[in-house]
């Protein structure tokens, strides 16, 4: 065959070619047998053709259209897209009847009349009237358990698809000869040895969100015998609650549904959903520069757009440039890298809070220091000059 893209008529001129200068089949030439031979042997290696160049395009995270294709090219890289984020609010807690307790635990769990789950975040205490108020997040906490039956290097453990889908935040627990220590999340075991309790998440072309342990080098083993846990965080990502809507005590809770009453007070909503295939696609391609541990010349934006989903405009400067803005030197501003942002459904303090908490997961930060400056909105005009479409009405457009 020749390199050049096969055509159904370069097939054809080719294999009649081959059966010219065969000293059996030429005697056929011309013949129905042989044209209709042709014409099969075309169709097949066209056929074939396709399918191979479809199947070369599945093999490059750039022209791939599967999304199990594009899933195992990020996996290659080591990139886990972003987690859904839960919807949060304010809600009131009333005492109804007699046996309430003083207070409400953190993480206490209701359920609203639409069957999605809420903890509360904080513990709240009531005070003389019997009222209480405190922030609940739409989230409930889901544990899986295994038992290490033999000490191997890289272990996986594989959540299902059903907990994957509304997996917000993971933690791994593991309890060896009784005692049960909590080990931290490692984006590509950076840094770590042989003592080092870590592991690395991982995201399967199956959808199926996972963790692995180390080898012993880079990371330590699970002994044999030992119960890993795996906490997870469950949320149904952008869900809105409104206002005024009630929440019942359910699980561990459900004993307080008669001495108390959970009430909105303002709409439980700002969460936001898993990250799509094609942000999957583009952000996989360049995640090997930017593995959530380093910040490569000083391109603190992309980094925190990579970690804060929902984050619609960042920007961050240094001594220098705040220098300016002061007009004067300023000896605090050394080593000081400055940051503002805009989320379009969360305050100035809580992105001030997810900013910092970003930044805090970064190894080795060289000495710096990073402050969050607020936005200060200001309003603007804009004056548009234009001619209206003759099949629209001047009150449609206004």
């Amino acid at each position: 065959m020749s390199k050049s893209t096969p055509t159904k008529a370069s097939v054809q001129a080719e294999f009649e070619a081959l059966v010219e200068n065969d000293s059996f089949w030429s005697r056929f030439v011309g013949s129905q047998f042989v044209s209709m031979l042709v014409l099969f042997i075309t169709q097949l290696v066209y056929r074939c053709y396709q399918y191979a160049d479809a199947a070369l395009a599945e093999g490059f995270i750039s022209t791939a259209t599967r999304r199990s294709s594009i899933l195992a090219a990020a996996e290659t890289n080591g990139y886990v897209g972003s987690k859904p984020s839960p919807s949060t609010g304010p809600v009131e807690i009333s005492i109804t009847g007699t046996g309430a307790p003083l207070s409400i635990p953190q993480y206490t769990p209701f359920i609203s009349d639409d069957q999605y789950p809420y903890l509360t975040m904080s513990e709240c205490k009531f005070g003389a009237n019997g009222k209480a108020q405190v922030d609940v997040a739409q989230m409930e906490i889901q544990e899986v358990t295994y038992t290490v039956t033999a000490a191997k290097p890289f272990l996986e453990l594989v959540l299902s698809k059903a907990l994957t889908a509304v997996c917000y935040k993971l933690e791994v627990f593991v309890n060896t000869d009784g005692a049960t220590t909590q080990w931290q999340q490692s984006i590509m075991f950076r840094l770590a040895n042989s003592t080092s309790q870590v592991y690395v998440e991982f995201y399967k072309p199956s959808e199926q969100l996972g963790v692995r342990f180390g080898d012993g080098l880079i990371g330590k083993i699970p002994p044999e015998g030992s119960t890993i846990t795996l906490r997870v965080w469950c949320t149904n990502g952008d869900v809105t609650l409104v206002a005024g809507q009630t929440l019942t005590p359910v699980d561990e809770a459900a004993d307080l549904a008669g001495s108390i009453s959970v009430k909105t007070l303002a709409p439980i909503t700002n969460g936001t959903n898993a990250e799509t295939t094609e942000i999957t696609r583009n952000r996989a391609q360049y995640y090997l520069a930017y593995d959530n541990q380093v910040v490569w010349g000083g391109d603190y934006s992309y980094f925190l757009i990579r970690n804060i989903p929902g984050m619609t405009w960042v920007t961050a400067w240094g001594e220098g440039e705040q220098e300016k803005l002061d007009g004067a030197y300023n000896v605090k501003n050394i080593n000081n890298i400055f940051i503002s942002g805009w989320h379009p459904k969360k305050t100035q303090d809580e992105l001030k809070q997810m900013v910092l908490a970003a930044f805090a997961k970064v190894p080795n930060e060289l000495n710096k220091k990073f402050t969050y400056t607020p936005v200060r909105e200001l309003p603007f005009r804009i004056d548009l000059t234009g001619t209206i479409s003759p099949s629209q009405t001047t009150a449609t457009v206004l």
